[in-house]
């Protein structure tokens, strides 16, 4: 069932529609020039400086930045930005200047490549089953159907469908280059509509001294008042970055290392501004509620999207809504296209057909797209808290892949095939018990969209979030790759002697 949004007119309506077919127009231009894989997955490796800041900017501030930080600057205040975002970004700086110039010059096209290459097979097909994992659009089209559910009315599930098929269909026609070009669209909207929106939100609520006259002091303490591990946990969730297969399709597309870590550097300006502007509404969320113009039951998820669409004009409004949605249809289309990849290019790939050819790389990674994002869908509505999601795909993605990669990058020494693949073991092992285990026996927390397990250790009480799984699973990932490295045989990897054979 479909309820308009009664402050939106059909101006607004229409802004949005002109954008949405503008995206697929995008992608029907570009459909043609798609001659080869290594065009369509890593756009033949030509991409500059100024449209690798905008698909990376676009790419990775979503609607899971959009709700996940509002969320958590509504609930607790600045912690948002300064132990949540601020932690994030330490992490790209490292993957500029450490990560960019190794990753061009190995010249894989995805990130189970590496392993495969490192340590055979086996760990490349464990990393490519995270990378997939960690790559299916749930967290996009999570997001997408909150925003059509609650600006324009759809149920949620509908709302994903229709927009969502909008990023699949151009994906589809263009690959990376339809993502990147929608994407420096989409990086514009992004950008302009918060620049206009908060600042117009700030005057209607009062400014953060409204906020001030009914928030806890905590609310404007760096950490706030939630537990400092759970602030550590939600700023770790950045090293993602690290081992992300998006940042590192993009490196790989990049012409060379320079226009990579440029990019990455320049966009850090674009993401402090952008952290700092969702933070600030978040907060001014509690003012409104106090004041009543919001409700007192709205959901933490939606604050800002409510607050913004009752304070911009007509036009302002469908220009926010656009710039939303192209958020997170430009997040959307970049993981479907790495986990269509995955599916292929490093699972059917080595298993069934190492010498495949180009024309059927290409035709069945967009089978893989759409079966990557039919099953995105169906994870979408499985959490009932995006921020919830985000920490557990990234938990898992990090606990797989980040012993292995960057001991293949960084260290010189004997590195054996089974290191890779128990380290790998170890982590996915590792976070699926943890989960398992808190929601088996500990107690669910309904403001933060988590379960806690509280116990008592020599007269000392403890609580165990969650979102504490990197902790503990990343230490074990690292056990896990001593051990296969003091067991193993000292074998070259099975990638490795394909490559030296060819």
């Amino acid at each position: 069932m479909i309820e308009i949004n009664a402050h939106m007119s059909w101006i607004d309506f229409a802004i949005v529609g002109v954008y949405m077919l503008g995206m697929l127009a995008v992608g029907f231009f570009v459909y043609r020039k798609v001659p080869s894989f290594e065009e369509f997955f890593v756009a033949g490796r030509s991409m500059t400086t100024p449209i690798l800041i905008c698909t990376l900017v676009s790419t990775y501030y979503g609607v899971d930045v959009l709700f996940g930080t509002s969320e958590l600057a509504y609930n607790d205040g600045v912690v948002a930005f300064f132990g949540y975002s601020q932690l994030s970004l330490a992490a790209y700086v490292f993957a500029a200047f450490a990560l960019t110039k190794r990753l061009r010059k190995a010249n894989f096209k995805s990130l189970p490549e590496i392993l495969e290459r490192n340590y055979g097979r086996g760990a490349g097909l464990l990393g490519a089953l995270a990378s997939l994992t960690y790559s299916i659009p749930a967290l996009g089209l999570f997001g997408l159907g909150r925003v059509c559910e609650v600006i324009l009315g759809f149920d949620a599930r509908m709302g994903a469908l229709l927009v969502g098929g909008v990023a699949l269909a151009y994906t589809l026609m263009g690959g990376l280059w339809a993502v990147a070009i929608t994407d420096t669209i989409q990086f514009v909207l992004m950008c302009l509509t918060l620049a206009f929106a908060v600042p117009l939100v700030m005057g209607k609520v009062g400014g953060f001294d409204a906020v001030a006259a009914t928030a806890p002091p905590s609310f404007f303490e760096p950490f706030g008042s939630i537990p400092i591990w759970l602030v550590l946990a939600y700023g770790a969730t950045g090293v993602s970055i690290l081992v992300d297969p998006g940042f590192y399709q993009r490196v790989f597309a990049a012409r060379d290392f320079r226009q990579a870590r440029n990019a990455l550097l320049i966009g850090l300006v674009v993401w402090g501004a952008y952290d700092w502007l969702v933070t600030a509404g978040g907060m001014f969320a509690v003012a409104a509620v106090n004041s009543g113009l919001l409700p007192v039951h709205v959901h933490p998820n939606d604050v800002l999207l409510n607050l913004v669409t009752l304070s911009l004009p007509v036009g302002l409004t469908g220009i926010f809504l656009a710039g939303v949605l192209a958020t997170e249809m430009s997040t959307i289309d970049s993981y479907t296209l790495v986990a269509g990849g995955n599916l292929v290019y490093d699972i059917y790939r080595p298993l069934v057909e190492p010498d495949a050819s180009d024309a059927t790389l290409v035709r069945l990674t967009k089978f893989g797209i759409c079966l990557s994002w039919v099953l995105g869908y169906g994870l979408a509505f499985a959490f009932e808290r995006l921020l919830a999601l985000w920490v557990f795909m990234s938990s898992l993605l990090v606990s797989v892949v980040m012993v292995p990669i960057l001991m293949s990058l960084f260290w010189k020494g004997r590195k054996k095939p089974l290191a890779g693949l128990l380290s790998g073991l170890f982590g996915l092992s590792g976070v699926l018990l943890y989960y398992g285990a808190l929601q088996m026996f500990g107690a669910a927390n309904a403001r933060y969209g988590t379960y806690i397990l509280d116990f008592t250790v020599g007269g000392v009480a403890v609580s165990l979030w969650q979102e504490y799984a990197i902790f503990f699973t990343l230490p074990l990932s690292l056990l896990g790759f001593c051990v296969g490295n003091w067991l193993g045989r000292a074998t070259q990897p099975r990638g490795a002697r394909e490559e030296v054979e060819a």
